[in-house]
């Protein structure tokens, strides 16, 4: 099967990946552009917050260039991930930097004309933007955050007509929440409808960054109560060993998990934990269980932690595309699933290291180019979990001895790529390994990473002929030990001969 498609694809999406630029933050931004309306809304959640903006915006000049759109405040980290769409589509050419001390990206718009409008939307996910209030918490007790922005409105390097913020909380159960700035608003408080504030709309924003004129921004935060544990994973290593001749992908994550709710105050009780399994709802700071989805054609999966083979656990296999339906329609496929349930229930501040792993069959990953006869190998980057940051990752990917000119593309930007090489039994040269590291690791980059390398008949056939040859030299030897006579009688005799 060619792969020339997939191959292309994955080029260009390294390249654009890989794109950085600085903005210029000496200048005033040109006021090319103007917001005619800004409509921001921030989903929050447990350790992730999801922040979706939609500008509409308006060229006030004949061909205004690139766009120029704001990802945070001054001395605001980046998003863990982020996404931008111009007219509802992918754009290539976004280049990020930095503007005025703010993250920021350079988008492309095309060629406008003046009067042109032009819908830009963002969507970025930022991580650990809530924090447990109070820290200490009861078994019992119910659990809540606090959000904390430095920017009540949406920041901008461009001047808004209007702009409205939606804030969304887990659960209608909203504490408290800060108060919005009257300069550019008409109502001096927040709205609330059930599990939403609506802060807004404002009206005739100058901008927030980039410029000796940008308006002042003000602090906003809201104590909301969730029901879900605060799951994190401090370091996570993913090792991903191909066989050729096995036909076989095994992937191995080694998980180092925490509960980074409130922490629990008091001792912990095994009488109380085990009531509330009878009770409607259950403690909302106590993780249980977790659910990973697995590929369609995952097998022997297995599951332990530093103690041993963890029991309490289960696993439901996938449906592969090849298999057919019962209903008799088109075959489809079906994740399969692992419901992990630790040794012991994680409460807030405590942690839960295990491993988890799983066969693949190799042709469902690895396709070769009909034309270069090049190998390109399809890895999963990360077993995406709802609400879950991984601070550190290490993606290890173990390729067949005898592998060379191995490139690596990666559908978004990674801190480090290392090539080494590792030596195991019946290896000559050693297995080449690729190590991809990235920080801030959120299920939006559950993609796969492509590898490709060449991989030759001869260094196929290597391995084949190491074992005939080491045997060969075994019975050699053993022929030899053989004939040789042991007998002490035996000897003596031919001595006195």
């Amino acid at each position: 099967m060619r792969i020339t498609p997939l191959l292309g694809l994955a080029a260009a999406l390294a390249t654009a990946s890989a794109r950085r630029s600085h903005l210029d933050s000496d200048d005033a931004t040109p006021q090319s552009f103007v917001n005619t309306a800004v409509a921001r809304t921030v989903e929050l959640g447990g350790a992730t917050s999801l922040v979706t903006t939609q500008y509409n915006a308006k060229a006030l000049v004949d061909n205004p260039g690139a766009y120029v759109l704001a990802l945070g405040g001054q001395g605001a980290p980046p998003p863990a991930w982020y996404e931008v769409l111009v007219g509802g589509k992918a754009v290539d050419g976004v280049e990020f930097g930095s503007l005025d001390g703010a993250p920021a990206l350079s988008v492309p718009v095309g060629k406008l004309a003046k009067d042109a409008a032009v819908v830009i939307s963002l969507t970025a996910l930022t991580a650990h933007s809530s924090r447990p209030l109070p820290h200490e918490i009861g078994q019992r007790d119910p659990q809540y955050l606090l959000w904390e922005t430095n920017s009540t409105l949406v920041d901008s390097a461009y001047k808004s007509d209007v702009e409205r913020i939606k804030i969304r909380a887990p659960t209608p159960s909203i504490l408290q929440h800060g108060n919005v700035p009257t300069t550019y608003t008409r109502d001096t408080d927040v709205t609330k409808s059930g599990s939403t504030l609506t802060l807004g709309p404002f009206y005739g924003v100058p901008p927030t960054i980039g410029g000796a004129g940008a308006a002042d921004q003000a602090p906003f935060y809201v104590h909301y109560e969730t029901t879900n544990p605060i799951v994190g994973i401090r370091s996570l290593k993913r090792a991903a060993e191909v066989s050729h001749w096995g036909g076989n992908l095994n992937i191995q994550d080694e998980i180092a998990l925490f509960n980074d709710g409130p922490t629990l105050r008091g001792q912990f009780s095994r009488l109380a934990h085990q009531q509330s399994k009878f009770h409607a709802t259950k403690p909302a700071q106590i993780l249980t269980e977790l659910t990973l989805r697995l590929p369609p054609t995952a097998h022997s999966v297995y599951y332990y932690d530093v103690i041993g083979n963890v029991s309490t656990s289960h696993f439901r296999p996938g449906q592969g595309a090849s298999t057919a339906s019962l209903t008799g329609r088109a075959p489809r496929v079906v994740d399969g699933t692992l419901e992990i349930k630790p040794r012991y229930p994680v409460l807030g501040g405590w942690n839960y290291s295990f491993t988890v792993g799983w066969d693949s069959p190799l042709s469902g990953a690895l396709r070769v180019d009909a034309k270069t006869g090049r190998h390109v190998l399809a890895v999963p980057f990360l077993t995406g979990l709802k609400d879950v940051v991984v601070d550190d990752e290490e993606l290890r990917i173990v390729l067949p001895d005898g592998a060379t000119d191995v490139e690596v593309f990666t559908p978004f930007p990674v801190d480090a790529i290392e090539h080494s090489v590792h030596k195991t039994y019946l290896d000559t040269t050693g297995r080449p390994v690729v190590t991809i590291t990235k920080a801030l690791v959120t299920e939006n980059h559950a993609q796969n990473v492509y590898v490709s390398y060449n991989y030759p008949l001869s260094a196929q056939l290597q391995k084949p002929l190491i074992v005939t040859g080491v045997v060969g030299v075994l019975l050699f030897v053993f022929i030899v030990l053989r004939r040789v006579d042991y007998n002490i009688a035996s000897a003596a005799e031919r001595k006195r001969k």
